[in-house]
């Protein structure tokens, strides 16, 4: 069972960091910059895989226990009921006929919309480890798989995403509504 719980945050986590190297490819190679719900979605997806790095890391420490197990879960739940709430918002921005929504649509549906159904899957499979946790039995630590790996894309991520941000928002430190390019000009 606890290979299960750690490939299970493994899995959780990287996720999450796929469906955000896929906005920063939405962002760079269709030249479409975030609009600032895009980027607190981005946050809220980034706090939620705290969660499952949260797990991977203590289980190489401590080993994986029941605590542990719940606190990841909880921050990821917490995380993504953030995330999900702004995901809708933004649904709802855009769901009357006629509105295009915000971007280019990807396999039929807006990033946005996309974020809702990861922040969806990752609250229910943060709520089936919770369930599993009656039949958990602690062990002692043992080495996670690429806990550090996750952890580390994780901050390679946070950082690219800050950068992102300062270079969208210039020295006015205030995103554009609807933006449509970089306010940050080097030189």
């Amino acid at each position: 069972m606890r290979g299960l719980y750690l490939f299970a945050n493994l899995a959780i986590a990287w996720v999450l960091l796929a469906a955000l190297a896929g906005a920063f490819f939405v962002q760079f190679a269709a030249g479409e910059p975030p609009c600032p719900l895009c980027v607190m979605q981005r946050i809220a997806m980034m706090m939620a895989a705290i969660g499952p790095c949260l797990v991977l890391l203590a289980a190489e420490q401590y080993g994986v226990t029941p605590r542990t197990i719940g606190l990841g879960a909880g921050l990821a739940i917490l995380a993504s009921l953030l995330g999900a709430a702004i995901s809708i918002r933004q649904i709802l921005l855009h769901i009357l006929p006629g509105d295009r929504g915000f971007g280019e649509a990807v396999l039929g549906y807006h990033l946005y919309t996309w974020a809702a159904i990861a922040f969806a899957c990752n609250i229910a499979a943060a709520g089936a480890q919770l369930v599993g946790l009656a039949w958990y039995a602690g062990k002692p630590p043992e080495p996670a798989p690429l806990a550090r790996t996750t952890a580390a894309a994780l901050a390679l991520m946070l950082a690219a995403n800050i950068a992102s941000v300062v270079a969208e928002a210039g020295p006015a430190w205030k995103l554009p509504d609807n933006p449509t390019g970089y306010l940050l000009k080097l030189g």
